[in-house]
């Protein structure tokens, strides 16, 4: 079983589909068709669902983790951080997109927990996301 993490925006992202060294790849690694529909009509409020993929998940962005594995919380940190430069690229101000991870066919199940994090001016630090959060970002 796999642990995805959708983003939905309300713009176009170049899916990766090559081998790159970038930290993010933006595609459908784990999911199908139906997985991102379900997460679209039962989370999202935008029109467009990828899966994205980081190196290190940004839902160990928890207390859980930053007590017991600290050394993976400091990593899920940075790679979180780079998804948000990402998204600065492609958010205008006004605008938001939603991040939900969740194991593939969960998709459907309500979310536990929901967050908002403005991208001009979050802090890393107070930031907790565990699996089936959804995760508002706005710029």
């Amino acid at each position: 079983m796999s642990l995805a993490t959708y983003l939905g925006c309300n713009f176009n992202v170049e899916i990766t589909d090559k081998v790159t060294n970038e930290p993010i790849e933006i595609g459908y690694t784990f999911s199908d068709e139906n997985n991102r529909r379900d997460v679209q009509s039962k989370h999202f409020s935008t029109q467009n669902v990828y899966e994205i993929e980081l190196p290190n998940p940004i839902w160990q962005l928890n207390h859980y983790q930053k007590k017991n594995y600290p050394r993976n919380y400091k990593k899920s940190q940075r790679d979180f951080i780079a998804l948000c430069d990402l998204l600065k690229q492609y958010l205008k101000p006004g605008e938001y997109c939603e991040i939900y991870p969740c194991w593939l066919g969960e998709e459907l199940e309500r979310s536990e927990s929901e967050c908002t994090i403005q991208l001009d001016s979050y802090n890393i630090d107070k930031i907790t996301i565990y699996e089936k959060c959804l995760v508002r970002i706005e710029k």
